[in-house]
């Protein structure tokens, strides 16, 4: 998962509605991946249509492909992938106990 001091549009969006809703609260990365498995869910629904049952529901999200959003990676998803991306994104502590970002690339 991306660091929460990123500049994606998703985390960037994230950081927003965390201020929003919880003024005051540190971004932190179990609510960042929250957001991110929430904005995954929520796009299968919108994709699913008004009316589905659970089969329908794990069927649409399993043939989402080259989902964009807004990571710097496309996600996907397939009958026997329920991980939608294999990318690692680097973290370090600083001297200050900061996250810093490392490139792996």
């Amino acid at each position: 998962m991306p660091g929460v001091s990123g500049y994606s549009s998703l985390v960037l969006d994230y950081k927003n509605a965390l201020e929003k809703y919880f003024p005051g609260e540190a971004p932190d990365y179990m609510s960042l991946e929250g957001y991110i498995s929430a904005s995954v869910l929520i796009e299968g629904l919108k994709r699913a249509g008004r009316s589905f049952d659970t089969e329908q529901l794990v069927e649409t999200l399993e043939t989402m492909r080259d989902l964009d959003l807004g990571l710097g990676v496309r996600l996907g998803f397939g009958r026997s992938e329920h991980q939608a991306s294999h990318k690692i994104w680097g973290t370090a502590l600083d001297e200050s106990g900061n996250y810093q970002p490392i490139e792996l690339d």
